[in-house]
């Protein structure tokens, strides 16, 4: 009669156990990398209507229009010089202020172009955005 060792059962590591925290893990991961990435200029609005100190009348008046155009009180502006029409606009007024009022017909992407140009302004001014009202176009 021979003698053997007896087999131990060699160890193993759990694989599913490991695999769903290695998915916990990568979906961390991800989410915080979605939320770390800039996503463009913050939206941050004075209200026209609410803040007392706000002189909707004192204010430059721009309009976002369809297919990437501009109007800067009144005047015909191409999106890409919107910041230097606002600037001049905007030099010979006491406190800078900005109306933006945006087309229902303009692209989510030309206003956030606009508000991005208005808003890297030096001194930035305060921007107020109009609630557009059902039935009333202005």
């Amino acid at each position: 009669m021979r003698l053997r060792y007896a087999a131990l059962p060699r160890p193993q590591i759990p694989a599913i156990p490991l695999a769903a925290i290695a998915l916990l893990v990568l979906t961390i991961v991800m989410i915080a990398g979605m939320y770390a990435a800039p996503r463009g200029p913050a939206l941050r609005f004075a209200s026209a209507e609410l803040d007392g100190s706000f002189d909707e009348a004192a204010a430059v008046r721009v309009e976002v229009l369809p297919e990437q155009g501009t109007l800067v009180d009144g005047q015909p502006v191409p999106l890409p010089e919107l910041s230097a029409a606002v600037a001049s606009a905007l030099a010979g007024r006491g406190a800078p202020a900005v109306v933006l009022v945006v087309s229902p017909e303009a692209t989510y992407e030309a206003m956030v172009a606009a508000y991005g140009a208005i808003a890297a302004l030096p001194g930035p001014p305060r921007i107020a955005m109009p609630p557009r009202q059902r039935g009333l176009i202005r």
